[in-house]
Formats: structure tokens, sequence, C-alpha cells
């Protein structure tokens, strides 16, 4: 009988040590998935403020002054203008709203599905003047990434491809094809991703379109757009001004509250 016991108790002590040897591992992971999880939030957190804190003190090029200019963009600001109030008899008391994008902002991409509808019908039905004005400073921060993909100076060639859409008349829906099918940060895009958005955009002379982007037709126009953003001392992207006035990350990111902000300026003028 004493030896069973002794089995037993034997049996015991083994399943116990088995059971802490267990715990400490599941213990020691747990650990290590925690250290893991802090450096990954370490690293987006120093992500999101090195796109600023690197855009903040890269200098655009020099203006070119004889570049050329898609259509409907404007000589002082080099924004894309939009909607119908820019030729409203009343146009310099309708709200202008201008809007700072990256095409490669993984941030701008959702800006655009919270409030980019919102934006684009208060501009369609005359409640504001809409300027897009298109910068290109992730063509800087993701360099290598996106050389490495054979995609370089992605921000530049979208911008340039969006210059072309707005020739045909295709602007806005350039604009929200381009976010709609924003590659991975990093990936960029290539002329022929460019070319596929102008066709789901609804642009009928594809080949001028081709011959458009493929030539770089309106690059002095994108760099000088980039200059303005430079000069103009903003800080992030998507930036959104409204009356010349900085709009709040909150007001811009829910329809209701960008609404009733270009409302209360509307009452304003």
């Amino acid at each position: 009988m004493a030896k069973v016991n002794r089995s037993a108790n034997a049996a015991k002590d083994a399943a116990r040590a088995a059971r802490a040897a267990a715990e400490a591992d599941l213990k020691a992971r747990d650990r290590k998935i925690r250290i893991f999880g802090a450096g990954v939030v370490a690293l987006v957190m120093a992500g999101l403020l090195a796109i600023p804190f690197l855009q903040s003190r890269s200098q655009g090029p020099s203006v070119d002054t004889s570049a050329l200019l898609p259509k409907n963009v404007s000589a002082d600001s080099y924004g894309v203008q939009y909607g119908t109030a820019w030729t409203d008899p009343n146009a310099d008391s309708i709200p202008l709203v201008q809007v700072w994008e990256d095409f490669q902002c993984p941030a701008c991409a959702s800006f655009e599905v919270s409030t980019g509808k919102t934006i684009t019908e208060l501009a369609a039905s005359g409640k504001i003047r809409l300027e897009w004005r298109p910068t290109i400073f992730l063509d800087n921060n993701l360099k290598a990434q996106n050389t490495a993909a054979g995609n370089p100076n992605s921000s530049l060639r979208a911008s340039i491809a969006f210059g072309c859409a707005a020739d045909q008349d295709k602007a806005s829906e350039f604009h929200s094809a381009v976010f709609q099918a924003q590659p991975g940060e990093g990936r960029g895009f290539s002329n022929s991703d460019l070319q596929t958005l102008g066709t789901l955009s609804g642009v009928t002379d594809l080949e001028t379109f081709a011959q458009c982007v493929e030539s770089k037709k309106y690059e002095g126009w994108v760099n000088n757009s980039y200059d303005a953003f430079s000069k103009e001392g903003v800080t992030a992207t998507p930036t959104v001004f409204l009356n010349g006035k900085e709009m709040s990350r909150e007001s811009i990111s829910d329809a209701a509250s960008f609404i009733a902000a270009v409302d209360q300026a509307a009452a304003t003028k």
C-alpha cells in the first residue's frame, strides 16, 4: 500500500510541476506579447508624428511661372475649383472650403469616406466654393518604399492624373476613385493604376488622358501647389480651411459637424 501511495504522490507532484511549468511559460509568453504590443504602439505613434514632422521641414521646389494649369485650377492658389458657386454672381459671399490632401495619405482616405461625399454635394449644390489643393510630401517620406515597389513619386503622378481628369470635367469622380483605390502605404500608384482610375471615373478621351499622365503634363502645377503647401506652413493632411481658418479635426471628421460649420460661416457672411 505504501508503494502505491508513493506512486500516487509522485504522480501528483509531477502534475503540479507540469502545471507550474505551463503557467510560467504562459506568463512569459504574455509578457512578450505585452512588450511587443507596446513596441507596435510606439512605432505607430512615431509614424503618425513623423509624417507632419518630416513634411514641415521639406521645402517645395521653386515656382514655375510657366507651368500649365489644368481646367478649373486657380492661378493664385493652384487649387482645383469645383462646384456651381464659383460662377454665382455673389460668389464672394459663399463659404470657401480649401482641402489640402496627399493621395497617398491614409488619413485623407478616411476623411474622404467620412466627409468627402458631403463636401462634394455641398459644392455641387452651390453652398460652398470648394478647392482641392494637392500636396506631395509623402513622396519624400515613402521614397524608398515607393521606389522598391516600382512606383516612385506616386503622389506627384496621382496629382498629375487628377489634373488630367479635371481637363475632362471628371475631377470629382477621379478624386473619389483614387482614394477608394488607395494602395497599402508605400506600394504607390503605377501609371497603369492611374489610367484604370481614369476609366472608372468616366473619362471618355482615354488616349488624351493617358498621354497627359505619361508625359507628366501638369508636373509644374503640382510642384507649384507643393511649394504653396510648404510656404503656408500646413503641418498635416488632411487639413481643411473654411474662409481661411483651419477647421478642427472634430468638425471635419463628421458630416453633420461639417455642415453645421458651413452653415455658421454662411450666416456670418
